[in-house]
């Protein structure tokens, strides 16, 4: 490709290491994206988050900073949710459009076809594709459906993590929620314009059971408000049933002696009011929890240290443009060149 042909966008391509699994694999995937971005854009980074965990990285992360440019490695002092992991390297990332990339799962092309989507008009690109489900998540799934309507989850089927937002988008993201918030949730509820991308993964990933029930109970508890009213119409309910019992029992008491019929019942519905009494308990003490983080005032993450790649691109370049036009057609108004 020649220097004509080369972007004026700054891409930034925002990745994150939550374990050292595939390390050697994973940096080398990096080394592509940055060969690719070089061939296609004047201005580009690659932001590495890294979980504090993943301590074994660090030395083969130092050696990429010194023989590949345009890497920004964010080192968290902590370990936090996968959410948060995603925020910060959105928070920290400067391009004109950022791209939400999955090392493992998301084939290098992708970028480049996600970024012209997104400047032809949709300020956000939601990447989709068939994955494999496991037994119990096909039908688990199917069943959560209905609470995921409650939770105003209206993200496209079988989306994935990967995401192409414009810079606009991505701004009204971390102006907006709590990073605690399902960060995917946070995108959608922006209001822009999406569009969806179907592609076939590099590396094709099982949904389990275990994933997705997590998954969903983080939606209902922290995304949405019908849960605890539901909560709250089940507490009404069992109440009623516990006063309809009681006068049940008093009419038996004073029409009826010696009675022994009813145990199974009793004992059943006993059995009952206490698991309502209990979920509802459940659900209070996530709230309560959640509400003395927040009064806590401590960030959601902290970072260690930021370390940039010591190969520069090219160090005579400036960041103006020598014309005032382009020909490279930014439909979402975003970036230097609107």
């Amino acid at each position: 490709m020649s220097n004509l042909d080369i972007s004026q966008t700054f891409v930034s391509v925002v990745t994150a290491l939550n374990d050292a699994s595939n390390l050697k694999k994973r940096l080398h995937t990096i080394v592509e994206i940055e060969a690719f971005l070089h061939e296609r854009y004047s201005d580009y980074e690659i932001v590495v988050v890294v979980q504090n965990r993943v301590q074994t990285a660090a030395e083969a992360l130092a050696a990429l900073l010194r023989q590949t440019p345009c890497i920004r490695y964010i080192q968290l002092a902590g370990n936090v949710t996968q959410d948060v992991l995603w925020s910060a390297g959105l928070e920290n990332a400067i391009g004109d459009f950022l791209v939400l990339y999955d090392l493992d799962m998301d084939p290098v092309p992708l970028i480049s076809e996600a970024v012209e989507l997104c400047k032809s008009g949709h300020d956000v690109v939601i990447g989709t594709c068939c994955q494999k489900l496991s037994p119990f998540y096909a039908l688990f799934r199917g069943m959560a459906s209905l609470f995921l309507k409650l939770a105003d989850y209206h993200l496209p089927k079988h989306a994935t993590t990967f995401r192409c937002l414009s810079r606009r988008a991505a701004n009204a993201v971390m102006a907006t929620g709590h990073f605690h918030q399902q960060f995917f949730m946070r995108i959608q509820k922006t209001g822009y314009a999406f569009k969806v991308l179907a592609y076939k993964p590099a590396v094709e990933r099982m949904k389990t059971f275990r994933d997705g029930s997590s998954s969903l109970i983080n939606l209902l508890v922290f995304n949405s408000l019908v849960p605890l009213r539901l909560m709250t119409g089940a507490s009404v309910a069992g109440s009623l049933l516990a006063f309809l019992f009681a006068l049940y029992s008093l009419g038996i008491k004073l029409f009826k002696h010696d009675v022994v019929e009813g145990w199974t019942s009793t004992t059943l519905l006993i059995s009952l009011l206490f698991m309502i009494q209990f979920v509802i308990l459940a659900f209070i003490s996530e709230y309560l929890v959640r509400l003395l983080e927040e009064q806590d005032g401590k960030a959601s993450y902290s970072i260690v240290f930021e370390k940039n790649s010591l190969i520069m691109i090219n160090q005579d370049r400036i960041n103006v443009y020598e014309e005032s036009t382009s020909d490279d057609a930014n439909l979402v108004q975003t970036g230097r060149n609107k």
